[in-house]
């Protein structure tokens, strides 16, 4: 072998060793990106799938239903729903909302204040002694909820994921059985 034949073989290798190592690096680069949107939004489905599943739970007679928000001025962070025991003739008054990145559903005796006239002065109740925490989730980072509208028994809501790289928001609702 020559010394220029050597020479072409030696650039032709560094060309092909080059090219393969900028498609590794860059399959590398795409493969931690998509890792990352999976793992967004496994947790984005995640508190999807709690949602479903503990107000698929309502009931068996849901007697009332409103929006609660943290504020007067503030969109709705929950859920108020009146339940009536069968066999008992017991009310219980449910809340289910989003307090510092955790899902809570708490119960209580129905009172007559649980649900004014004036449907805008809902605010979320916090907890005191007269309730019972019957759901708390684990913490959800960078996770906000928000009920939109409760029409004929089916409840919607919106979950915003905020990350590094944007926000993505997750619309959704779900279905109460006998809402009265």
């Amino acid at each position: 072998m020559t010394l220029v034949e050597l020479t072409v073989v030696m650039i032709v290798f560094t060309i092909v060793l080059s090219s393969v190592l900028l498609m590794f690096t860059d399959l590398i680069r795409r493969s931690n990106i998509a890792l990352g949107e999976v793992e967004r939004y496994s947790e984005l489905f995640k508190v999807d799938s709690i949602i479903q599943a503990e107000l698929s739970k309502a009931g068996p007679n849901v007697e009332k239903i409103t929006l609660v928000k943290e504020s007067e001025e503030g969109p709705a962070r929950g859920l108020r729903y009146m339940v009536s025991l069968p066999f008992v003739r017991v009310k219980v008054t449910k809340q289910f909302y989003i307090n510092e990145g955790r899902l809570f559903i708490w119960e209580k005796q129905s009172a007559q204040g649980d649900f004014p006239v004036d449907s805008t002065a809902d605010l979320i109740e916090p907890l005191d002694s007269a309730e019972n925490i019957i759901f708390s989730s684990s913490s959800f980072d960078h996770v906000d909820l928000e009920f939109e509208s409760v029409n004929g028994g089916s409840v919607s809501y919106s979950i915003t994921l905020s990350s590094p790289d944007g926000t993505r928001t997750h619309r959704s609702s779900v279905r109460l059985i006998n809402v009265k």
